[in-house]
């Protein structure tokens, strides 16, 4: 049986769900006659977001709460990643292995376990996506360290360099290529954040996923939610983009 190209598969799950989504954002409103109107043309959603004074308020908390999330991760998993990496051989896997065990759980059933330990408000939604956000990080990081060569950090030593100097001068350097990827990761799931503002946060802490969630299922405003996925995604590009720089600035 032959297997579809992959150019195939990019159209089918890929393309053409992002073509719909960006058709059904130029539907009008059902206006009670069903989600939308069909047959119908119109950038009345994307006047609606323009002119609405919340959408602002969101875009920025979305944007904001994103750096935010993906600053403590990475603080957190860079020097959970060295320790991974400067164990002997034989205890990486067993060590990534417990650091990656809650992600194999559920994660409405972490996160609802999670509301009895963390308190309500923005603290607890930082506090919850980044617990799902640094597993993913470290394994990342620990995958480039293990790609420098241990040639150049034993010559450093040998010439006399501190610990802290061949991290300065040799490891840290070296290790940009797996941050810049865990970054990219962590943003863009951050940018993309559902659960944990759902769950955690107050009203003023909704993001763009948050809205869209509300507009399409509680409001069944499929055109303005559409509208709403479009811009996310056009905020999702923008880390994306941004890797390939950094390797090569690495």
């Amino acid at each position: 049986m032959k297997t579809l190209p992959a150019w195939a598969m990019l159209v089918l799950f890929v393309a053409g769900p992002l073509a719909l989504m960006a058709r059904v954002s130029l539907y009008e409103p059902g206006r009670g006659r069903g989600f939308y109107t069909p047959a119908t043309w119109t950038l009345e959603n994307y006047g609606v977001l323009v002119g609405d004074a919340v959408v602002p308020g969101i875009v920025a908390f979305t944007v904001g709460g994103a750096l935010a999330m993906t600053a403590l991760t990475l603080a957190l998993a860079y020097p959970l990643a060295l320790w991974v990496q400067g164990l002997p051989a034989q205890q990486r896997p067993l060590a990534l292995g417990l650091i990656v065990l809650p992600k194999l759980c559920n994660v409405l059933a972490v996160l609802f376990g999670l509301r009895l330990l963390l308190p309500r408000g923005l603290t607890g939604v930082l506090m919850a996506e980044v617990y799902l956000l640094v597993p993913y990080a470290v394994v990342m990081i620990v995958a480039g360290l293990g790609r420098i060569d241990p040639v150049f950090q034993e010559a450093a030593r040998g010439l006399g360099a501190t610990p802290w100097l061949v991290w300065w001068r040799v490891t840290g350097p070296l290790s940009l290529p797996g941050v810049w990827a865990a970054m990219q990761l962590t943003l863009v799931w951050a940018l993309a954040a559902l659960l944990g503002p759902l769950l955690f946060g107050d009203p003023e802490h909704s993001t763009l996923a948050v809205e869209i969630q509300r507009q399409a299922t509680e409001y069944h405003r499929w055109p303005r939610a559409a509208a709403l996925a479009v811009v996310l995604l056009a905020l999702l590009t923008v880390p994306m983009a941004l890797v390939p720089r950094g390797r090569e600035a690495a």
